[in-house]
């Protein structure tokens, strides 16, 4: 449903309500996506298939809707828009909207596995059995029902009802100016809520509700006899991380749920003239993308909070001329007014500033690599297990002073602000501040002129210039991960790569284009 209502002459107010059903995943054999309900977990003997007890879907319990999240019948979605003349003379307008927009976001797929009878183990390197070392193929067939740790399925959260949606909100200041243009100053936010933890509905595709963490501190030395954390013996079948988990039998236990959450705001400024000979856009955003950052994981899954930063899709500043110039035509020759009058000039010109450096490296951190660094007076290697005592934080680097300072050329982060942690309980942040690259700055420019032949033929020549100017830009784009990895030097505790930081690739080229085409 939706209205306009003219409230008075200067003043428009539109309104709008949706009414949305969305019909839940599922599959067409019946089988339901897996639940877990931890009142049905027993023990570790039946932790593995086919009963994977704790798990529950609708063809085991018909109570368990199909599509694993319970349903509502409608979500609302209203929207709200006012448009007001402030001087009655059409040239000074006042908009702005808000707005809710629910969508079905994609769902994950695993859930099915244990519904549906599907295992899964690793082939990997030989395994210990009976006090024999055998290939793991060898080992596989003898232990895969008795004895094996078995991954846990992805389940959904039986609970949740929630839906993944979206709040735009924008006001704006619209002006007439000289020279027929408009000038719009706009605030413009959106706030995104629900949004799934696993399946591509995930603005990073996270998976953060682990309901089988490894609790903090679990396995650190003073914990468990002086032993090392990273290399623990096994308890009967359970093995290193998984002897400290709250439901044993299982490993990592994700639970896909709605909890994730983003947001965006921005002030746009937009100037614009579509009269007479010139045809011109000018837009600049100067605005923040917000969110929980992640990739397979979030980096802390204690605290969801945690992992809220500035996204790795942001750019602070964006700034874009878009134009087309009717040039002069002084020739007053027939002849060599054919030739001169009535070209074109147009072009596009992007600036930006750089991407957020440390959103490119898959793990958040600047890939760190620890290169077996001990931890002092020890012979444990610095770990998430033997620093936190848990494999659900991950190890952050230290931050000693502002990497944004300090820079030589061509550099964009000063490698001497980063350490490794060294003692119990010691961590590095778990979202870097934003540490932004080098800028991005492109010019594309073309003329042309139409030569008419007869009435319904002519002939048009251009000449394109992409990035015309010739102006290559510093990237870390082909530098294979090297100036961004951050290498620590098992001595000193400090970075040892020398070009960590530094841009060290140019891309980019000056490409001239000349067009001839027949039209009829």
């Amino acid at each position: 449903m939706q209205d306009d209502w003219k409230a008075t002459k200067r003043l428009t107010i539109n309104l709008g309500l949706r009414f949305t059903h969305f019909q839940p995943w599922m599959d067409r054999l019946g089988f339901g996506y897996a639940t877990f309900d931890t009142s049905r977990y027993v023990d570790q003997s039946c932790a593995r298939a086919p009963d994977f007890c704790g798990f529950v879907w609708h063809a085991k319990d018909a109570s368990v809707p199909m599509g694993g999240f319970p349903s509502r019948a409608l979500f609302y979605q209203p929207r709200i828009g006012a448009a007001y003349d402030l001087f009655g003379s059409g040239k000074t307008v006042l908009r702005g909207s808000w707005g809710r927009y629910y969508y079905h976001a994609g769902q994950f797929t695993s859930g099915l596995d244990a519904s549906a009878g599907v295992t899964s183990t690793s082939l990997g390197s030989d395994v210990s059995y009976n006090g024999q070392t055998v290939p793991s193929t060898a080992a596989l067939l003898d232990v895969l029902d008795t004895t094996a740790v078995p991954s846990a399925p992805a389940a959904a959260d039986g609970q949740d009802d929630l839906q993944a949606h979206t709040d735009f909100y924008n006001f704006t200041i619209s002006q007439q100016t000289p020279w027929s243009g408009l000038l719009e100053l706009s605030y413009v936010g959106n706030r995104t809520r629900d949004i799934p933890s696993a399946g591509n509905g995930g603005s990073q595709g996270f998976q953060t509700l682990n309901i089988n963490k490894v609790p903090l501190g679990a396995m650190l030395s003073s914990n468990n006899g002086g032993l090392d954390p990273n290399n623990l013996p096994c308890v009967g079948s359970l093995c290193n991380v998984d002897q400290f988990r709250p439901l044993l039998g299982y490993q990592d236990l994700r639970i896909a749920t709605n909890n994730g959450y983003a947001n965006y705001n921005a002030l746009q400024v937009t100037w614009l003239r579509t009269k007479g000979r010139y045809s011109i856009n000018l837009n600049y955003t100067f605005g923040k993308a917000m969110g929980i950052i992640g990739d397979d994981q979030i980096s802390d899954e204690f605290n969801l909070d945690n992992n809220y930063g500035v996204l790795p899709s942001n750019r602070t500043h964006i700034f874009n001329a878009a134009y087309h110039i009717q040039l002069p035509s002084p020739a007053k020759n027939r002849l060599a007014a054919a030739f001169v009058n009535g070209w074109q000039l147009s072009g596009i010109m992007q600036m930006q500033s750089g991407a957020n450096l440390w959103g490119l490296s898959n793990n958040q951190m600047f890939n760190m690599n620890l290169n077996s660094a001990k931890i002092p007076g020890t012979d444990f290697n610095i770990s998430n297990t033997s620093l936190l005592g848990t494999t659900n934080i991950r190890v952050k680097p230290l931050i000693t002073c502002n990497p944004r300072e300090g820079l030589a050329e061509h550099q964009y982060v000063n490698p001497n602000c980063f350490a490794a942690p060294t003692e119990v309980g010691q961590n590095g942040p778990i979202v870097i501040p934003p540490i932004y690259g080098p800028a991005f700055f492109n010019w594309d420019m073309g003329i042309f002129k139409s030569f008419r032949i007869t009435e319904s033929k002519s002939f048009e020549f251009r000449i394109m210039g992409y990035n015309w100017l010739n102006h290559p830009l510093w990237s870390f784009y082909n530098s294979e991960g090297t100036p961004l990895t951050l290498s620590i030097d098992p001595a000193t505790y400090k970075n040892q790569n020398p070009t960590f930081g530094t841009a060290t690739d140019r891309q980019g080229h000056r490409i001239i284009q000349m067009v001839f085409k027949f039209i009829f």
